[in-house]
C-alpha cells in the first residue's frame, strides 16, 4: 500500500470519487431504456454479480491484510461471506422457508433436521456479529471520531445497507401510510437501490485497503485502530 493511499486525506478523496462514480452510474442507467435497465439490474445480472465479486474481494483482501492473524478474527470473513450468500439468495434457495425467516423454525413443512441445521447456522452468524461488535466497536468508534478514512468507509457501507434496504419495495412500504409512489419514482428507486448495493462491498473493500495493517510487534487486530 502506498503512503498516499494510506493517508487519511487521500483516503477521503478516494471515497468521494467512488461516491460520485456511483451517482453518475445511477443517472446514466436511470436514463436507459427499461429493457436495458432490467438486463443490468435483474437478479443474477451485471450489478448483482459484481456485488458478489466485491464481497469475495473483501474476504481475500482481509486475509491478505491480516495474514495469520485472520484466524483470530474469523468472524469478519464469515460475516462478509454471509452477506455474499444473501446476494445469491442462498438463504432462501437452500432452506424451505428461508434461513432468516421465523417460519423456518416455527412453521409447518420444515423437516426437523433442516430446522436444527438452520438453527446452528443462524446461531453461528449471531455469534460472529456479537463478537465483531464486542471486540471492534470501541476501537472503530475511536478511529471514526479521529476522522480516519477507513472508518468512514465502513460507516458509509453500513449506511448504504440501511438506505438501500429501505428503498427496496418503497411503494409497497409507503402504501399503508397512504403515500402513493409513481411508477417513474419507483423505477428510479429501483435503479438507485440495485446500483447502490454494489457500493456496499466497494466501501468495505476500500476500508480494508485503507486499514493501517499490523504493528511491528503484531498487535492484536482489535487494537489497531488506536494506532491510526
Amino acid at each position: 500500500m502506498t503512503q498516499a493511499l494510506a493517508s487519511s486525506r487521500a483516503g477521503w478523496w478516494v471515497i468521494l470519487a467512488l461516491i460520485l462514480a456511483f451517482a453518475a452510474q445511477m443517472v446514466v442507467v436511470n436514463g436507459l431504456p427499461s429493457a436495458t435497465q432490467t438486463t443490468l439490474l435483474a437478479e443474477g445480472g451485471f450489478y448483482e454479480s459484481l456485488s458478489v465479486v466485491g464481497y469475495i474481494l473483501c474476504i481475500l483482501a482481509l486475509i491478505w491484510t491480516l495474514r495469520g492473524a485472520v484466524l483470530r478474527v474469523w468472524y469478519l470473513p464469515l460475516v462478509l461471506a454471509v452477506v455474499a450468500a444473501r446476494e445469491l439468495d442462498l438463504d432462501k434457495i437452500l432452506f424451505t422457508r428461508g434461513l432468516f425467516k421465523a417460519r423456518q423454525y416455527t412453521g409447518e413443512g420444515v423437516p426437523l433436521g433442516e430446522r436444527l441445521i438452520a438453527g446452528l447456522i443462524l446461531a453461528l452468524i449471531v455469534t460472529a456479529i456479537l463478537l465483531m461488535l464486542w471486540r471492534h466497536a470501541r476501537p472503530y468508534l475511536t478511529a471514526l471520531f479521529r476522522g480516519r478514512a477507513w472508518a468512514g468507509a465502513v460507516l458509509l457501507g453500513i449506511g448504504f445497507t440501511v438506505a438501500y434496504k429501505l428503498l427496496d419495495g418503497i411503494a409497497r412500504k409507503l402504501a399503508p401510510l397512504g403515500i402513493e409512489v409513481s411508477a417513474d419514482a419507483e423505477r428510479t428507486a429501483f435503479v438507485v437501490e440495485e446500483i447502490g448495493e454494489l457500493g456496499i462491498p466497494v466501501m468495505f473493500l476500500v476500508a480494508i485497503l485503507l486499514w493501517p495493517g499490523p504493528a511491528p510487534a503484531t498487535a492484536h487486530p482489535t487494537n489497531r485502530a488506536h494506532r491510526v
